[in-house]
């Protein structure tokens, strides 16, 4: 990617808005505020190079990024179509999701360093400027806006702003600075591994598989690869030795469907693992700030909701601030009560879905899905 250019960038600026987290929320909600006329500036802890989760744009989620992108044609370089959902889940026999009568069109298997750097890119393009490799080391209000204190390989990095936006994901920099607390509702944590893609995998589609100890997914990525994903929580995870290769590859061998797909597994020698348990703050904004993403909720991979939530929910938000920089004293409440309103939604649909898997109603993971009063 490359580095913006040192006269867009001033170590003692003010804006109207500071985006804390350059993922996919917080450059949605960036791009967002500069079209609507507001300065603002993006704090990236990364370069954009590490591996970060989330592989799918649903057909949905790639019509919202279009729209975000707009006027400019989507780049879709480095992007691998996706022809739809092939689930087992409820039955030992497959169900098949077409995307083809889907009124948005195909979806798409992307590595999301990828689509990060590039909505980066383009908010480079309209001269938002971008630190990268920057770390916030100090948040104090001043007057009636902020003032933020950060770590940059140029050196202190310090700068004032209106308002302040919390891409920061399941940490919540800003909302926990602003002493807003976060409510876990379960431990689940993936367990993923990249491999070359086999021919029983040619196919793009998403494949997702349940078993007693959780449930897998796999997705195309481009370049011919091909990532598998383990999801269950920490302490089952713990107890079958998943954090390690040769543990988890003999869990992967309990699959039906997907070790028939997938033929001699490769040796693995690398595992990512991430935290990913359902969970939300207390309330998703306040006094000059609001959550975006997974700062403000984070929702169970099985949604497939993850980029699309980002994209939706960065937009709402700098909607919301400009609203209450044109002196709507009520929109970041207005915003926050939409989000509750929205978990809420989330959580039903969680308990139903996952109601529709029984075979296994009697282990630990599944029990605890199944119970109502226990997610």
């Amino acid at each position: 990617m490359n580095p913006i250019s040192s006269d867009t960038r001033d170590p003692r600026a003010s804006h109207g808005v500071v985006v804390v987290g350059g993922g996919v929320a917080g450059l949605s909600a960036a791009l967002t505020l500069v079209r609507a006329g507001v300065s603002v500036c993006v704090l990236e802890r990364t370069d954009y190079s590490p591996w970060r989760p989330g592989e799918t744009l649903s057909p949905v989620a790639y019509a919202e990024l279009q729209q975000l992108l707009a006027p400019e044609p989507l780049e879709t370089e480095g992007f691998l179509a996706s022809h739809g959902l092939e689930a087992v889940w409820g039955s030992e026999q497959p169900h098949h999701h077409s995307f083809l009568t889907n009124p948005y069109g195909g979806g798409w298997h992307v590595e999301r360093r990828h689509l990060d750097a590039l909505l980066a890119r383009r908010a480079q393009a309209l001269q938002v400027p971008l630190w990268q490799r920057t770390c916030v080391t100090h948040l104090e209000r001043e007057g009636h806006g902020w003032r933020v204190l950060a770590s940059t390989p140029q050196g202190p990095l310090e700068l004032r702003c209106e308002a302040l936006v919390d891409a920061t994901g399941r940490s919540a920099q800003v909302a926990r600075h602003c002493g807003v607390r976060r409510r876990d509702r379960d431990a689940l944590c993936s367990v993923s591994a990249i491999v070359d893609r086999p021919p029983g995998f040619q196919e793009q589609q998403l494949v997702v598989e349940a078993t007693s100890v959780g449930w897998w997914y796999a997705a195309p990525l481009p370049q011919d690869r091909l990532i598998l994903t383990l999801l269950s929580d920490m302490d089952v995870l713990t107890r079958h030795g998943a954090f390690q290769p040769a543990g988890w590859s003999a869990l992967f061998s309990t699959t039906r469907h997907l070790a028939d797909r997938m033929g001699q597994l490769p040796a693995v020698g690398r595992l990512h693992v991430r935290r990913c348990e359902t969970s939300s703050l207390e309330q998703s904004a306040g006094a000059d700030w609001v959550a975006v993403g997974d700062a403000a909720a984070m929702w169970d991979p099985l949604s497939s909701s993850g980029i699309l939530k980002g994209l939706r929910t960065g937009r709402e938000a700098a909607r919301a601030l400009c609203a209450t920089l044109g002196g709507d004293g009520g929109a970041l409440k207005q915003y926050a009560r939409q989000r509750d309103e929205e978990f809420n939604r989330y959580l039903s649909a969680r308990q139903a879905h996952y109601a529709l898997e029984q075979r296994w109603a009697g282990e630990d993971f599944w029990r605890r899905r199944l119970d109502a009063t226990g997610i």
